[in-house]
């Protein structure tokens, strides 16, 4: 039989490996939606990776609590200027991405600028 203090000492350590489960989870589903929102735009995802800047619980619009996660990750549109991006998340949902504004990189002499749109049906003529 489990005396409290075990009981207590075991509670720690499950809330602590679900806690750290989650947070992983989150920062992996931080670093997709910056990956993906930095190829949207046509500009380099850098250091694939994102650094937790702020964490608080805050109620979501039904009124429960949730876990707010805040990260920042760093791009770049010509290789050279490394710019700023925000992720925010509520639990396991991408509330908002932001990026600086930033410098679109000049398209090489002779060189076409395609759109979206564009790319999109190249890709499936070929």
């Amino acid at each position: 039989m489990l005396t409290i203090a075990e009981w207590l000492i075991l509670a720690l350590f499950i809330g602590g490996g679900w806690y750290w489960y989650d947070a992983m989870r989150a920062k992996e589903l931080a670093r997709e939606a910056g990956r993906r929102r930095c190829g949207e735009v046509g500009v380099t995802f850098l250091d694939d990776t994102v650094s937790l800047t702020r964490w608080r619980l805050r109620r979501d619009e039904d009124g429960r609590v949730a876990i707010w996660r805040e990260f920042q990750f760093e791009f770049s549109s010509d290789g050279s200027a490394r710019y700023g991006g925000e992720i925010t998340l509520q639990g396991g949902r991408i509330r908002r991405i932001e990026m600086e504004p930033y410098r679109a990189a000049e398209p090489a002499p002779g060189i076409g600028v395609e759109s979206a749109r564009e790319r999109a049906e190249r890709r499936w003529l070929h």
